[in-house]
């Protein structure tokens, strides 16, 4: 078992090999070989240990989503009583062969009485962390890259398949700064209307079908505190520290039923920051530009009380799929009375199971018209 200050100073002595290494090769015209940046297929190792990795729902704010990370065996190596999820990993000394990581639970967007108007519900996600090294961090280098190739694969309910998103964070960026592009996930058979949990440790009889995405890394998008910044910029691929997924219940501006109160203050006192459960209005006032955007995009308050909220629909740019919420026309004075519990059962809560299957992520060179892997 490798100790903190053991993986700290490998760290260390492998960026300062690599930093060596490019120094004396450095070439006119360097090559871009395929890079892997997570592997958790034992046919192209080495394997990610799972303890790289931090895991987060809202949960931790007073949700109900549940989320965990296990390396699953290959079929030819399972056994008939797989060790906890917590013990799964390459653990040293241990021969294991694994065909991908899986990324499962129960996610909901409900939210509990006592927390209404308080949290914001429906994610989870993973990441590696941080690898802080004697020299700074130890980030990823990919200015010569175009694509990140992810091969993954979805078991679950039907309703989650498409609400996938890729999460990239950059050294020297707030942490609540992520850039962000869509999972596009296709239909399989292993993805259903049954929101029923499985387990990731049985074989079913229809395998887990894996699909090969190329993402490319000119349009993934700022998110600033979990809102799409109103002054976008492109991704800086000199330095990236974190690369992740996330599962996104809700649409971006829907936070669920509010508890009543008896006064409100404006904008910022009744308005929930999306993403990550962050919540606290002094945020908004700290950043201008959020602030205006924000009060660029409020609705009257008239419109607010004879219009309960609702889909906005699909983006132009085809970013962020708008879920289906169901509305109910409910009179204006049933809102101006007051009536919580009425404005807000138009909203569809939804919860079910989910399993994002990943064989590995790699940093590419790729030429869509060709359709293939260059290395120049």
């Amino acid at each position: 078992m490798s100790t903190p200050l053991k993986s700290y100073l490998g760290r260390s002595i492998d960026l300062l090999r690599r930093s060596t290494a490019k120094v004396v090769q450095s070439e006119p015209t360097p090559t871009a070989l395929p890079s892997t940046i997570f592997s958790f297929d034992s046919s192209h190792p080495p394997v990610d240990k799972i303890d790289q990795f931090g895991l987060g729902s809202d949960i931790e704010v007073g949700g109900l989503s549940t989320c965990n990370l296990a390396l699953i065996p290959s079929s030819s190596s399972s056994s008939s009583s797989p060790p906890p999820p917590s013990t799964h990993g390459n653990d040293e000394g241990v021969e294991s062969s694994y065909s991908h990581m899986a990324f499962y639970g129960y996610l909901s967007t409900k939210i509990p009485q006592s927390k209404l108007g308080q949290i914001r519900t429906g994610y989870a996600g993973f990441r590696n962390i941080s690898k802080p090294t004697l020299f700074g961090q130890d980030n990823w280098d990919l200015e010569l890259y175009s694509h990140l190739k992810v091969k993954v694969g979805y078991r679950g309910w039907e309703g989650w398949r498409n609400r996938w998103v890729v999460n990239i964070g950059i050294d020297g960026r707030p942490k609540s700064d992520v850039f962000q592009h869509r999972l596009e996930l296709p239909p399989t058979p292993t993805s259903s209307s049954s929101k029923i949990p499985l387990d990731p440790f049985t074989f079913p009889s229809q395998p887990t079908s894996f699909s090969t995405l190329y993402l490319p890394l000119s349009s993934f998008v700022l998110i600033k505190k979990g809102v799409i910044s109103h002054s976008p910029i492109p991704m800086p691929k000199s330095s990236i520290r974190t690369i992740g997924f996330a599962l996104l219940g809700r649409d971006r501006g829907d936070d669920g039923p509010s508890a009543p109160t008896q006064s409100q203050q404006g904008l910022l006192k009744s308005f929930r920051l999306g993403g990550w459960g962050k919540s606290d209005a002094s945020e908004v006032e700290d950043d201008k530009e959020l602030k205006a955007l924000l009060e660029e995009d409020q609705p009257s308050t008239s419109a607010k009380a004879q219009t309960p909220r609702r889909s906005t629909g699909s983006p132009t740019t085809g970013y962020h799929r708008v879920g289906g919420v169901t509305t109910e026309k409910i009179p204006a004075s049933t809102a101006r009375n007051g009536g919580i519990d009425e404005v807000t059962s138009g909203l569809e809560e939804r919860e079910g199971y989910f399993e994002l299957c990943v064989k590995s992520v790699e940093a590419v060179r790729w030429d869509p018209e060709s359709d293939e892997v260059g290395d120049v």
